[in-house]
């Protein structure tokens, strides 16, 4: 288990209720890579390449996903709001309504999902933020 583990573990069993966390970051000049994922990818499984991109598209701000959406693990998402730093997304599938987060320090990407309607998207919202501020203030 690696110590990011935990911070995965604490998005899936905290506020948030995170059906599927996944941690990605990069130092310097590295390209961005995944620190730390969900072990159960059963409510949601991006593949890398999936993740990196989007995640890529994600922390340069690109506003261009807010007219087009985004997959991400074979489920298509609306971006309803962008703000610094953070990117509100829902999706609908099998008749339910998704939430997806992503949440950016500058260093590292934080990505929280919760496919239940009874978990508000603003719960995985506030969860992942607190999470991002959190890494922020540790110099991630």
């Amino acid at each position: 288990m690696s110590s990011w583990d935990t911070y995965v573990d604490n998005l899936e069993k905290g506020l948030g209720q995170c059906k599927y966390v996944a941690i990605l970051g990069k130092s310097g000049d590295s390209p961005l890579s995944i620190w730390a994922e969900s072990p159960d990818k059963s409510s949601l499984n991006p593949s890398h390449a999936e993740l990196l991109s989007v995640a890529a598209s994600v922390m340069k701000e690109d506003n261009s996903l807010m007219g087009t959406g985004l997959q991400l693990g074979g489920v298509k998402f609306a971006c309803i709001r962008s703000e610094p730093g953070v990117l509100i997304c829902q999706g609908k599938y099998e008749n339910k309504d998704y939430s997806l987060v992503f949440a950016s320090t500058g260093n590292c990407l934080l990505i929280g999902f919760n496919p239940q309607a009874e978990v508000k998207t603003t719960k995985v919202r506030e969860a992942v933020e607190v999470m991002k501020n959190y890494l922020k203030e540790a110099g991630y």
